[in-house]
């Protein structure tokens, strides 16, 4: 899907026009220069003979040496679209008016928009054999950069805001163990998790996934309930590994948790109890009797 945007993209910057599926869009791009407002209009045009749905949204370009995205914000939050949702019947025609408005302190390096523009063929029901037959259409999609600037650069970054460990496990009870995440980057990032305990006896592993949206924090919270033979000072250990388009340096940090096993705390107190009652001496009574 990917390398099928990305081409279509390249096929924007270079033509005159794009036609994909039944819709013409044209022009395939706009360059802003020396002005801080712009206003332009995109032709969509219908040529086939399908009633057509269409939507027109603004997004940012991103990029790096082999990914393209399209994301919220940044260049996106300049733009202003007039006629967001229309119906083309066949061989029909709309012009989709819309505005930059561009702040005079603008980022050079990450400052490219585009209005990604959709559009769906109508399915019809028909009826067949008494019953009712939907029709599935493919659909189409072209991108209309808006070049101000550059495209920004794709920043995948986390940090590891909190790791939380309970000071002591009492067996047969679990243990929860948090911690909090930060998006710092500028595209969703998905992240493995993982938390090793290393104890005297034994060693355990917790496994966990999630995600988080730029500028979003994600708690994880994960539980571990100790062994029967668990027991002593533990090392937690956790790992957070991330990366969707180029893998990153993993977020590590380590911690104590002390394991005490609820037969251990038993046992005790029955120790203590019984060297309590050893320990009272009973007084010995002895009566003596004289015979008469």
């Amino acid at each position: 899907m990917r390398r099928a945007i990305i081409t279509l993209i390249l096929l924007v910057f270079f033509l005159s026009s794009v036609s994909a599926v039944n819709l013409l869009v044209s022009p395939t791009r706009f360059e802003i220069k020396n002005t801080t407002h712009f206003s332009g209009k995109v032709t969509v045009e219908n040529f086939g003979n399908e009633t057509i749905d269409v939507t027109v949204d603004k997004k940012r370009i991103l990029k790096d040496k082999t990914h393209l995205l399209l994301v919220d914000g940044g260049a996106s939050d300049w733009i202003k679209i007039k006629e967001t949702k229309f119906t083309l019947r066949p061989k029909e025609h709309k012009d989709v008016h819309f505005e930059v408005n561009v702040p005079s302190n603008y980022n050079y390096r990450d400052s490219v928009g585009a209005l990604v523009i959709r559009a769906t063929p109508k399915s019809t029901p028909q009826a067949k054999g008494g019953g009712t037959q939907f029709v599935i259409m493919q659909g189409a999609e072209v991108i209309v950069p808006i070049v101000i600037g550059l495209p920004g650069p794709i920043k995948e970054s986390l940090k590891l805001e909190k790791f939380k460990v309970p000071l002591i496990i009492i067996t047969p009870l679990p243990g929860e163990f948090r911690y909090t995440l930060k998006n710092t980057g500028n595209t969703y990032q998905n992240f493995t998790g993982t938390i090793t305990l290393k104890g005297w006896f034994t060693n355990a592993k917790i496994n966990s996934k999630g995600g988080v949206y730029p500028g979003d924090e994600y708690t994880d919270v994960v539980t571990w309930r100790p062994g029967l033979w668990d027991l002593g000072i533990y090392h937690a250990d956790a790992k957070i590994e991330y990366g969707i388009y180029n893998p990153q340096r993993p977020l590590e940090t380590t911690s104590q948790v002390i394991v005490i096993p609820g037969w251990l705390i038993v046992l005790i107190i029955l120790l203590i109890v019984w060297r309590f009652l050893k320990g009272k001496k009973m007084p010995i009574k002895i009566k003596i009797e004289r015979e008469q």
